[in-house]
């Protein structure tokens, strides 16, 4: 039977110790039903010989290395390696991103064959590295309900990703091959960092974006462009890309008029002016803001499972 899924390990000067840890987290899979692609975006050095000698040492053998000659940003590198893909979905890693538990994939796969998402998400469990690995508190989207797949609301989705600042994280997301493809296709050259955007997109094209409840990954809190608060800045600028192409690809989108008109204030107007629209458009004493600031977001992970990751990837 051909394989549905492929784990797509997105990498750029990858430290190597948290690189084996992610494909000690592969290794550790009851199933071998899965393909793995190692793409790199242009790596002094891209680890390529030792990650598949590890993995064929675990009995995994169906990996590619796809790797860009230049530095060219996220979005760039996986639509590189997407070009390469055969499985119909895609779940996406980058090293210090580890899968749950040993039975993570099997569950994927269950999922994909029942449900058939065209997109994805799950739980993710956050941890620190330093000085010890340990579970720490984290989640995304702070507001799950909107995707119960029995009450789904593609308004309150939409106004949530794109306005409200409640994204999914890219860690451990699934997507239909095709479908993710397409969307970089489009973000290419305006979007470098940021491929989960891509969600943002699908929102406002009315593609179901599907929920489950399973803790499938560990994040590294702190380590990534999302919660490093170095790479903050970077990020907004991201997003004012994404908004602008947003906004030229669908202009009757009324959130996306208003996410324009919001992250693109203008700045010579007064400061009365500019407080007065960015306050109608999210206001920032709205039931919905004011528990997202108060939220303590939970521990989700078992430090168990956490730990057997380490020991796997400890050199023999």
């Amino acid at each position: 039977m051909d394989k549905l899924l492929t784990v797509l390990v997105a990498q750029y000067r990858p430290d190597p110790d948290a690189l084996r840890r992610t494909l000690a987290s592969l290794a550790m899979q009851t199933t071998r039903e899965f393909a793995v692609v190692l793409a790199d975006d242009g790596s002094p050095q891209d680890f390529f010989a030792q990650s598949q000698a590890f993995l064929a040492a675990q009995g995994i053998t169906d990996v590619q290395c796809i790797a860009m000659r230049q530095n060219g940003g996220t979005v760039c590198n996986l639509l590189n390696a997407l070009q390469h893909i055969a499985t119909r979905w895609v779940l996406t890693l980058s090293p210090g991103d580890y899968l749950y538990d040993e039975e993570t994939l099997a569950w994927w796969l269950g999922r994909l064959q029942v449900d058939a998402p065209r997109v994805a998400f799950a739980r993710q469990a956050y941890y620190t590295s330093e000085p010890v690995p340990t579970p720490a508190p984290g989640e995304t989207p702070f507001d799950r309900t909107p995707y119960d797949p029995a009450h789904y609301d593609t308004g309150t989705i939409k106004r949530n990703l794109l306005l409200y600042d409640d994204g999914i994280s890219g860690c451990g997301m699934v997507y239909e091959r095709d479908l993710f493809a397409e969307a970089l296709e489009k973000m290419a050259g305006r979007v470098r960092l940021a491929e989960d955007f891509a969600v943002r997109m699908f929102a406002v094209q009315g593609i179901p974006i599907r929920r489950y409840d399973r803790l499938t990954t560990w994040y590294e809190y702190g380590a990534g462009v999302s919660t490093n608060e170095s790479a903050r800045q970077r990020m907004a600028a991201e997003w004012r890309a994404m908004v602008g192409l947003l906004y030229e690809a669908y202009p009757g989108d009324r959130t996306v008029r208003l996410a324009h008109a919001y992250f693109f204030n203008d700045r010579h107007k007064s400061r009365l002016v500019r407080g007065l629209v960015g306050r109608l458009i999210v206001p920032q004493n709205a039931p919905f803001k004011k528990a997202q600031r108060a939220w303590h977001p939970p521990v989700n992970g078992e430090d168990a499972r956490l730990q057997a990751i380490y020991r796997a990837a400890a050199p023999v």
